[in-house]
Formats: C-alpha cells, structure tokens, sequence
C-alpha cells in the first residue's frame, strides 16, 4: 500500500476519498512470530531479525488495555483510581487512570496523557501506559506532588473495528455520505483479486484521460510521480482496490469511515475536510476529552501519544493565520519552552526521528493555544533501520529510483519481512477498467510498529514522562513582613516565588485568559488598604520567578493580618503579619506607594 504523499489523487478518486480509502485497507499478513528471548527494538535502531506479526496482531484488545490500566491500583495503592468519563459512539467506556493524591480537595498541578486517538499506530496506547506504570512503580513520591490523568484509548470504535477487520483505521463511526449521493458507504474498497487483503490497484491510462504516475525504471514494484524536468512521462492511474459497486463511475469512493478525532477540535479545524466532522467538538469521544479539560483547570502540561510529533522534530514556525494574531502552531513566545521539552524528550529518550501528521484540528494545538497548557505530541515511530547482514554477507548493490522513501522499505521487506511486505503487482480484471495490476504495500506495515516494536518504543517513551511531570510548577509563599509605621499603619510585605521548571501557564495561556491566575487576598476591607490592591490577580508567573508585593494597611487592632494567596492548582497559603515597631520611624511616615516587582530568587 502506498501513502498518500507518493499517491495523487485521480480525477475520479478526490485526495479526501483516497486518504480515507487508504485507512480503510485490510489485512491478512503476518511474519513469523519471533524466537523465545529475542529482544525487541526501537524505531530509531537496528531492528532484530523477527520483529513479530504487523499490528494489529499480539496488541491488546479493549477489555485487555482496561484490565491493565485497573492493574495500576496494585502498583500505587490509595494513589491511582479509574473513571468512565463519557462513551464513544458505540457506546463503549472511554476511560481515564488518575494517579496522584485520592483527595481531590487537596490541589496539586495536573499531567494530562492521552493516547489511543485512532487506530492506525497502534503504539500509543502502549506508551501512555507504560507511562502510567513507570509513574506509579518508581515514582510513587512524584504522585504526592504532581497528579496525573491518563486517558489511554480515546477512540475505542476504531481500535475494536481495527482489530476484528485488520483494516487501520483513522475515524471514529459516525457514518458519512462521501460520495453525496444519498446512500452510506455503498462503494466501499473491495478484495479484488481474492487474495484475501485490499492493497491498490493500477492501469494504463486510457486515451483522454489524465495519467498520474509511472512505473519507475529500476524497480518496477515502485509507483511514483513523473519528473517532468528529466523527460519523463506519466502512463498509469492509480485507486484504491474495489469496484464500482454503485455504478456512479467512480470506484471505492464511499468507503466505511467517520471522523477523525484529530481533526475534530477548534484550533484550525479542517472544516471543508470530510473527515473533520460537522463541527468542532461533533464527537461524543472529543466532547469527553473537551469537557475533562475544562473540569481540571489545574492540568499544566499535556502528552498526546499518537500519529503527531512536536518532540523529535521541533515544528520551528512562527507564522500566524490570516488574522494575525493566531499561531499556526505554537507561539512565538512559548518556543523557548517547548524546545527545552523537545531536547529533554530526545535526551531521554534517544527517539529523534518520528512520523508525524498535520497538526490542524489536532488535540495538542486546542490544548497549547485554546487553554493555555504546556502540550506536546509524540509519536517515536519511524521507519526502522535496515539490520546489518551477517558477518561475511555481500550486500546487494544500491539501487537507484527516483523514489528513495519507497526504496528504502523495500529493502527492508526484503531484509526484515522476507518480502512479505509487499505484495507483487499481478494481473487482474476489473469490471470496469478491463485488464489491472493489484499490489502494493501490505497495511500496517508502513503505519504501525510491530507488537514488539511498540513495546520498545513506550519503555522509551515513558522515561520522559517523571521528567516532564518534575518540572511542574512550584509556588512558595514567604512570611509575611510587617513595618509598624505609626498610627495604626503597617508596611505589608510578601514574596511569590515559583520554584518549579514550567510556568503557571503558557505565554498563550496568558493570552487566552483560560487558566485561572495565582491571586493574592489581604484580609482587609478595600478602605483599610491604603496603598496597593486588596487583591492581587498574577495571570503567569514564569519558571524560577519571583515576585514581591508591598502593601501599606491600617492593621486589625484586635487580630494578626492574613493574606491568602490561592490558585488552580495548590491549596491555599496565608500569612499572617502582626505588628513589630520600627525604632527609626520616630516622625509619621510618608505613606509609600505599593508595588508588585520581578525579582531573581
């Protein structure tokens, strides 16, 4: 099968209908599985020999990632619970580990993970909670600071369809018209050649019609594009396998989809994108995850395990959108930060290659620039490495094409797979372009990593996750000071520090306005403070900052003054500050002006 970038839409298959298609490919293939003992490997090494059956074969079903994440209560006892927070479509539980302090009364700052938004790679679910165990096994003194949401399979329709079909799957079930002709996923892809999968289909291009690729000269298994600026000419089309079921002229252009949950959420939604949904936030399963968000003002940061990356590969972009005032992806001003956690995600982890996805519409964008939380994606799943030959093996010489990606997995089929991962062109008839070639790449192949694979990847995926949960926010409150100025007056005095590595909120969380501030409350009618606010609202205060507040007051005479000082995600702090005479106020005082200052702890 091949992926969309290498495949152009034909004039009677849209590039929306071919994505789609694309997602909706069966599978009847699997390698060997691998010997006892044999070690798996990440995406970023020498893959080993037997890399196990192509997902989704040896992942876990729904009732087993459930019964997994419910195992997590043995590791942290009285810190971790489990809760349905809304159903999918099908009516299925999507649901959420919580680790950390039991008492929800008690405030502390949040980590969100996520996974499990499709099922297409399947390695994301592994990783949030490989996570979650890592957290809960070696971290057990974090949860008393830091809590923690893992939502591990968002979208549990597609991983059940996935799993019983073998096709990956991007969508959700909320059944879509494609084609617009009245009837629902009449013109679905079909196993043309009953070779038992669905792969893609190929012709010679008719006369009067427009040809889109060619077969490339060194290696005939290999479908590309034509390079016009060296003479070469288009002479095939491309579709998805299937006939014309409906005889409207077009072939698999009504395929069994729905909504991708990655593309259904306000920031930039996709909304003229047949898979992005009515409207933002259409889908039971994102209004969940929406309404979660919205329920737990104190989440900081987020991890979103799935098909983006913001990790490995930095998206260095400070454009905006149309108005200006957007960002296409991250802030400008919150780039400093997020380079920090993409530096920390490849030193920890050693994953600095990822495949990723266009982030329109995605959770993580809706997360960083809607409300104001320091998120990332992270996928960590590329093209493996081809393993180096036996000691005395002659390699094959290089062959040169005109497509290297598609080279590349090739040679690692014909290494790694046995070249079972990918199916000769054959012929075929159709019923309605006479005389085809069915071949292409196998499904899951080039989306997912093996069962193995994933399981590699998430041991390495999970080490970041008590790195990024240690730079949570850390607010300190001083003692109070108190100067008796005379006359029933005092000079309040109070320092803010944060001591932790991330910020309250985001630059564009400031921005937004979303995050609850840090305030600060002097125990006082408004007239009794002479010089100052009686309350103070810090919408961010950065990582290591400090800030001092001055206040001058006419004091309680029969009580200490308290000051409080509250915010989303700590209990509240007061001081209290009682009068001490000052020796050298022997004249009444200038009343000063109160301020509110920067100051390096």
């Amino acid at each position: 099968m091949l992926v969309a970038s290498h495949v152009p839409s034909h004039h009677t298959l849209s590039a929306l209908t071919f994505a789609l298609a694309l997602t909706s490919t069966t599978l009847a293939f699997g390698v060997d599985d691998p010997p006892a003992g044999a070690a798996p490997t990440s995406a970023t090494s020498a893959a080993p020999p037997a890399p196990g059956p192509l997902a989704p074969s040896a992942f876990a079903t729904i009732e087993e990632l459930s019964a997994r994440a419910r195992t997590l209560a043995a590791l942290a006892p009285s810190r971790s619970s489990i809760k349905r927070i809304g159903v999918s479509r099908e009516g299925k539980p999507i649901e959420v580990v919580t680790l950390g302090e039991m008492d929800t009364a008690k405030k502390r700052p949040e980590l969100l993970i996520v996974a499990g938004m499709d099922a297409v790679n399947f390695a994301s679910a592994e990783q949030a909670l490989a996570s979650a165990e890592l957290l809960a096994r070696d971290h057990v003194a974090l949860l008393d600071k830091v809590r923690v949401h893992v939502l591990f399979c968002a979208n549990p329709d597609a991983r059940v369809i996935a799993m019983e079909t073998r096709h990956p799957r991007a969508t959700n079930v909320r059944r879509i018209d494609h084609d617009r002709d009245g009837t629902i996923d009449e013109d679905q892809p079909q196993d043309l050649n009953g070779d038992g999968m669905i792969t893609l289909l190929r012709r010679v291009t008719p006369p009067g019609a427009r040809a889109t690729h060619m077969i490339d000269p060194a290696n005939p298994h290999i479908m590309r594009s034509a390079d016009r600026a060296k003479g070469e000419v288009a002479t095939h089309d491309i579709f998805i396998e299937s006939r014309d079921v409906d005889g409207d002229g077009f072939v698999g252009e009504d395929p069994a989809t729905g909504v991708d949950l990655e593309k259904n959420f306000p920031h930039r939604w996709p909304e003229f994108e047949t898979d992005a949904g009515p409207f933002p936030l259409s889908e039971p399963e994102s209004l969940a995850i929406a309404q979660f968000v919205r329920d737990h003002p104190a989440i900081v940061s987020a991890v979103i395990f799935g098909r983006h990356d913001t990790l490995a590969g930095f998206p260095d972009t400070k454009d905006k959108d149309s108005t200006g005032r957007t960002p296409l992806i991250y802030l400008e001003d919150d780039h400093g930060l997020y380079r920090e956690l993409s530096k920390s995600w490849r030193d920890v982890t050693n994953l600095e290659k990822s495949n990723s996805a266009d982030l329109q519409g995605s959770l993580v964008l809706w997360l960083a620039n809607h409300r104001g939380i320091a998120a990332v994606a992270a996928n960590g799943w590329t093209r493996p490495e081809v393993p180096p030959l036996a000691e005395g093996s002659t390699a094959p010489a290089p062959i040169e094409t005109g497509d290297n990606e598609q080279q590349a997995w090739l040679d690692l089929c014909d290494r790694l797979y046995a070249s079972r991962g990918f199916l000769p062109w054959t012929h075929a008839t159709h019923p309605k372009y006479g005389t085809v070639d069915v071949g292409g790449f196998v499904p899951f192949l080039r989306e997912s990593p093996t069962a193995l694979q994933a399981a590699a990847i998430a041991k390495q995926s999970a080490s970041f996750v008590p790195k990024l949960a240690e730079r949570m926010p850390e607010i300190e409150v001083s003692e109070a000071t108190c100067t008796d100025l005379g006359g029933g007056l005092a000079r309040i005095g109070l320092r803010i520090t944060n001591r932790g590595a991330l910020a309250t909120t985001t630059e564009m969380g400031r921005i937004t306005g979303v995050v609850p501030p840090v305030v600060v409350r002097v125990g006082l009618k408004p007239d009794d403070v002479i010089a100052g606010r009686a309350v103070e609202k810090l919408d961010r205060i950065a990582a290591s900052e400090a800030r001092d507040f001055e206040w001058t007051v006419r004091m309680p005479k029969d009580a200490p003054l308290a000051i409080t000082v509250s915010g989303p995600f700590f209990d509240d702090m007061v001081r209290t500050a009682r009068t001490t005479t000052d020796a050298s106020n022997v004249n009444p005082p200038t009343i000063p002006t109160a301020v509110s200052k920067e100051v390096t702890p």
